[in-house]
């Protein structure tokens, strides 16, 4: 099951975007590690401008992000656990040179099995790069928010586009201009949701590593994984 971001700008006028000030990061009830696989070879400038406005915008969420900057193909970063992708806690997104869809409005997919779990997500490079939202946005800022919004995906679940907020299914030009000015932001509701999820997740997987280190295994026969299914339009 996929979960895709429509981008669709009617009317689009010139707008500074105001950075943030700098201010203490919040002491998050929630950690959360994301491995970023740079295989598009975007600009780490833009990487760090993208990282600033993830950081912030799951801030406000009580979500304390670590973003891992895992390289790009044939240069990918050894000594940090990039690969160690873990639900809920580890969660992994690919920035992907080509469309990946056909609509040049769709921007980013994350990948759900049966229940609603998942940590992978793919965000599409070529469509971003050139899209009418430039106009408004910085391309990292741009790329900041489709991270959190495919994030949002594997942390909320089936069901969590939203009628207002990071999480709508279409961005306007009133969420670019919100987006621009910091306040984009996850509903009070899905802050709840997303780490009342993470949470449970946690605990359940605590316990089954637990049981496993004890000699008690799945009916399977291992530790229950969560498992990813190919996307669908």
């Amino acid at each position: 099951m996929s979960r895709k971001i429509l981008l669709l700008t009617a009317v689009l006028g010139s707008l500074l975007g105001q950075a943030t000030a700098a201010r203490p990061r919040r002491v998050g009830a929630v950690s959360l590690t994301v491995s970023v696989f740079n295989d598009a070879e975007i600009p780490i400038s833009v990487l760090r401008t993208a990282r600033v406005r993830a950081e912030a915008v799951f801030d406000e969420a009580g979500i304390a992000l670590t973003w891992l900057d895992c390289g790009t193909p044939g240069h990918r970063v050894a000594d940090i656990d990039c690969p160690a992708i873990t639900y809920p806690t580890h969660l992994s997104v690919r920035l992907a040179k080509g469309r990946g869809h056909r609509s040049e409005d769709i921007f980013g997919v994350s990948f759900l099995d049966h229940r609603g779990q998942g940590n992978y997500a793919s965000v599409y490079m070529t469509p971003l790069a050139s899209s009418k939202a430039l106009g408004v946005l910085s391309e990292g800022e741009l790329l900041g928010y489709v991270i959190v919004h495919e994030l949002g995906h594997l942390l909320l679940g089936k069901n969590s586009h939203s009628p207002e907020g990071v999480m709508r299914p279409v961005w306007q030009f009133e969420d670019l201009k919100k987006a621009a000015r910091g306040t984009l932001l996850f509903t009070s509701s899905q802050v709840e949701r997303m780490q009342a999820r993470y949470l449970s997740a946690s605990l359940q997987r605590s316990t089954a590593v637990s049981r496993a280190n004890n000699g008690y295994l799945s009916p399977s026969g291992s530790p229950s994984m969560v498992g990813l299914i190919p996307p669908s339009e």
